[in-house]
């Protein structure tokens, strides 16, 4: 120990150790996200599932719903409806290209969102069309017919 040095007391040497770790840890979370994309087959984040951005439109006849999906195909797209909720499911394969990223920014990604529907809808004759990224889905309203007795 040099001479010189002022002696610091417990409190601050544990302060300085809390300090330490607290840098650790930042440095370590850091040196993940900066990770990101030098590996080729898989990224920092392993895999991303993100609720998509959705529209629910109330038209006259029908239901109408817009989901951003970029970069899915349609048969990447599954569509459920139970008890009034639509569920939209679609995943965006890797994209894995040989060589090493110098910066990788796109992803392997799932996509999965719900929505209430708040109106009776006839699920048999609904339908769906997926084109430059947006999925839109019709809904078409259940009309109940009541016929009329003489």
């Amino acid at each position: 120990m040099n001479p010189f040095q002022k002696k610091q007391s417990k409190e601050k040497e544990c302060e300085a150790e809390h300090e330490t770790e607290a840098k650790s840890s930042v440095n370590q979370i850091f040196s993940k996200l900066t990770s990101f994309g030098k590996n080729s087959k898989e990224n920092a984040f392993g895999e991303f599932k993100q609720t998509p951005l959705m529209d629910l439109i109330e038209r006259k006849n029908d239901i109408v719903l817009k989901a951003d999906l970029p970069g899915v195909t349609k048969d990447d797209v599954t569509l459920e409806i139970q008890d009034r909720l639509l569920t939209v499911r679609a995943e965006c394969l890797k994209d894995i290209e040989e060589g090493i990223y110098i910066r990788r920014e796109r992803f392997y990604r799932k996509y999965e969102g719900s929505v209430n529907i708040p109106v009776q809808i006839d699920e048999e004759k609904a339908t769906a069309k997926l084109a430059n990224g947006v999925l839109t889905v019709f809904l078409p309203k259940k009309v109940d017919t009541i016929e009329v007795e003489d």
